[in-house]
């Protein structure tokens, strides 16, 4: 079980580094005014939750333009990552090939409900879903989140 724990870290990593911003779950953050704007602290966990407002260097993620980037710090790691992708003309959902992309990356296969793909290996959780709300600043787009399990963030 480590083994594919290792593998998947690895995947991520090369998928997020060849991609985008680069930001890592387990990586220590000092956010900067300069480059994220605080947007809350959960009083559940102590999550402080960021938007990243620096330069976005690396445009494209997973085939799809990224609109706003969202990192979650815990005692100065980070436990969440929020990648907000912008849909193309004629998306619908979660487009084929960014699912593709993402599946490519992970050792077990998406599962899929209620609109949204996820996949919960060991401690981490991933998710992916055309979404309009709150985390997406009420705009159309492509959520692309891994998180550390919520258990574990409430320790």
């Amino acid at each position: 079980m480590k083994s594919k724990t290792i593998i998947l870290a690895l995947l991520l990593f090369v998928s997020v580094h060849s991609f985008s911003q680069k930001f890592y779950l387990g990586d220590r953050l000092t956010p900067k005014s300069t480059q994220f704007k605080l947007l809350g602290i959960s009083s559940a966990t102590g999550v402080h939750t960021y938007k990243y407002i620096g330069a976005i260097t690396d445009k494209y993620f997973f085939n799809r333009r990224i609109g706003e980037i969202i990192v979650g710090i815990k005692n100065g790691v980070i436990v969440t990552t929020i990648y907000n992708l912008i849909p193309e003309n004629g998306d619908v959902g979660v487009p084929q090939s960014t699912l593709d992309l993402v599946q490519a990356t992970i050792p077990f296969p998406l599962a899929y409900r209620n609109g949204l793909y996820g996949a919960n290996i060991d401690d981490m959780s991933i998710s992916l879903s055309r979404s309009t709300n709150a985390i997406t600043f009420y705009k159309d787009r492509i959520m692309f989140m891994t998180s550390i399990k919520n258990s574990l963030l409430r320790q």
